[in-house]
């Protein structure tokens, strides 16, 4: 009796033990549970799902909820809570940047306007790439204080400035607040106007949002309802537009005739693209000037792109009396400018060389004869006289003639290729006649002009397909072929018939670092000191504030330059930084643009 009366105690014992467990394995369950859900008190709840079901079309794109939107960003930690509300703004997926959806939520004000100025102003290749997968891998924008208004502001204005327009159209749509950046869809608008794409500027001035204040996407809706032969959206809204804004009486004249209204044209106007425009689409008299498009390079664009460029100077052409040579040596000089600006090709330069005129005494003795002419006649007759120059002696002569003529004027775009290319010629029937320095100079022309063709350049070390080795797919057959290149460079460094540089030994150091093994000559250049962290990116790193030590990092990217005595330790510190970071993906991305030609 005692016996069962112990049992039955340690019975009831155990049984409470249990339920305390099961009690506490409950609760534990319920607050991690808690701890991953959103709380929302319970009238909000009420009132947010009546809306959901009333309006859930009228959402904007970029509002997710966390049920929606798939959170799997593999290393990337996701200790983050998730809002309901997260506004998210992107194209690249966390996954494959390494950058996390709260990219912008702990980033100090001072470090992000620091980093915005570097961004913005940044023309270097590594930067731009960097920067562009920061700005466009999706993350909550949400996190500023005005629900990202001024930072889709910064992007656009990064767009711009870049001329990103393969990037626009994936973005345009994600966010409505985009949508209310004038200065944004009117660069658009004018870019596509200026490069003759009527119908896809148009796309852009329609999207403007209401409430977008801005007189000039008005006026460009208008124009677009015209040119969609829609006169009567464009009536009305040209009615609505002059009762709440002062329009201009320019844009009055011309928009009254295009709808009928009138038949007063107004005078001609030429201050920008869409005024320009306007004028040749009502003014089917007026005189084309190429004065009237100098005066910015959208303007030179609409010039060159909408066929003007070609009209005026057949007309010019025309006539080829003395009285008439002044006019057509004007309008070269404006076309040989236009080809620095890759508006105009020097292909059509050259045969305008041709077309002029000159005595056989002129062209016999030249030398004198450039002495007595003024640009561009002194740039042609040099042209046509190395055209005719069959002695390659003489030819070489000339061709120096004219390359430094053309230099002085600042039209390296033309006088390179023609030199290059011309001395390439001699130097295949000629090559006693063409100096070692000067065969390579050719050989870096002809690179230079493949080099936007190609990925990689088998000439240089650091632009050369060795970058492959990065390449986690790459098969051993082709991992051991171009590893073979290793030991070409280095039997050419041997033979005093390659030179390192700067970007040279950082790339080999970076490759050291891979653990690949490095021929005798090479080996050479490996960077024994220590490497050191800059002080401000290492402290955000010790914090874990590894957001922040990024944009620190595009600042210090920017400061890079390969004439520095320090760039390969500069470069082995960036390494570091990726490193560190555990984000082997940027540090590729950063190899592959800083060691590029």
């Amino acid at each position: 009796m005692i016996l069962l009366y112990k049992l039955s105690k340690q019975l009831i014992f155990l049984i409470a033990i249990h339920f305390l467990s099961a009690s506490a394995w409950a609760e534990t369950k319920d607050i991690w549970k808690q701890s991953q859900e959103i709380k929302i008190p319970e009238q909000t709840k009420q009132n947010e799902t009546k809306q959901n079901q009333t309006n859930s079309a009228d959402l904007p794109p970029t509002v997710f909820d966390k049920e929606k939107i798939n959170l799997s960003i593999g290393e990337i930690s996701q200790s983050q809570d998730i809002t309901d509300q997260e506004i998210i703004f992107g194209i690249f997926e966390p996954q494959d940047t390494k950058i996390e959806l709260s990219f912008w939520r702990n980033i100090s004000s001072s470090v992000y306007e620091r980093a915005q100025q570097t961004i913005l102003n940044s023309d270097k290749k590594s930067v731009q790439a960097i920067s562009e997968r920061i700005l466009f891998s999706k993350s909550n924008i949400n996190v500023f204080e005005d629900g990202g208004k001024s930072h889709l502001n910064f992007v656009s204005d990064w767009l711009i400035n870049n001329k990103k327009l393969n990037l626009v159209d994936q973005v345009i749509n994600q966010n409505e607040m985009l949508k209310t950046n004038h200065k944004f869809l009117e660069f658009l608008f004018t870019h596509y106007l200026s490069a003759g794409e009527t119908d896809k500027a148009c796309s852009y001035a329609n999207l403007m949002v209401r409430g977008t204040q801005s007189l000039n996407l008005e006026k460009f809706k208008i124009f677009c309802f015209i040119h969609a032969k829609k006169i009567k959206q464009a009536r009305s809204l040209l009615e609505l537009t002059a009762e709440t804004s002062k329009l201009d009486k320019f844009f009055i004249n011309k928009t009254n005739f295009l709808v009928g209204l009138n038949s007063n044209k107004g005078e001609p106007n030429y201050d920008n693209v869409f005024n320009a425009h306007l004028t040749l689409l009502t003014n089917d008299e007026v005189e084309i000037k190429y004065e009237n498009f100098s005066k910015s390079k959208d303007l030179r664009n609409y010039f060159f792109k909408s066929g003007l460029s070609n009209q005026l100077l057949d007309n010019v052409l025309k006539d080829t009396s003395a009285e008439n040579k002044n006019k057509l040596n004007e309008l070269v000089i404006f076309l040989e400018r236009a080809v620095n600006e890759d508006l105009y090709s020097y292909e059509k330069i050259l045969d305008i060389y041709k077309k002029y005129n000159f005595s056989f005494e002129q062209l016999f003795k030249v030398d004198e004869a450039t002495q007595n002419l003024k640009r561009p006649e002194s740039h042609a007759i040099l042209y046509q006289a190395m055209l005719l120059t069959q002695k390659p002696e003489l030819k070489i002569e000339v061709l120096n003639n004219f390359k430094e003529k053309l230099y002085l004027n600042g039209l390296q775009k033309i006088a390179d290729p023609v030199y290059y290319l011309e001395l390439d010629k001699i130097y295949e029937t000629n090559p006693n006649l063409i100096g070692k320095k000067l065969v390579e100079e050719i050989l870096a022309f002809k690179r230079s002009n493949q080099s936007s063709l190609d990925n990689f350049n088998n000439e240089y070390i650091y632009a050369s397909e060795l970058h492959r080795l990065f390449d986690q797919d790459l098969n051993k057959n082709e991992r051991k072929k171009i590893l073979k290149m290793l030991q070409v460079f280095d039997s050419k460094i041997k033979e005093n018939q390659y030179e390192l540089s700067n970007k040279d030994i950082a790339f080999l150091n970076i490759l050291n670092l891979e653990k690949i093994d490095l021929p005798n000559n090479l080996s050479k250049n490996i960077y024994d000191k220590q490497i050191y962290i800059p002080n401000e990116v290492f402290n955000s790193l010790e914090k874990n504030e590894n957001n922040e030590a990024l944009l620190k990092t595009i600042i210090v990217i920017e400061e890079l330059n390969d004439l520095n005595k320090n760039y390969v330790r500069d470069i082995l510190s960036i390494i570091k930084i990726f490193d560190n970071m555990n984000n082997d993906k940027l540090k590729k991305l950063f190899i592959r643009n800083e060691f590029s030609l």
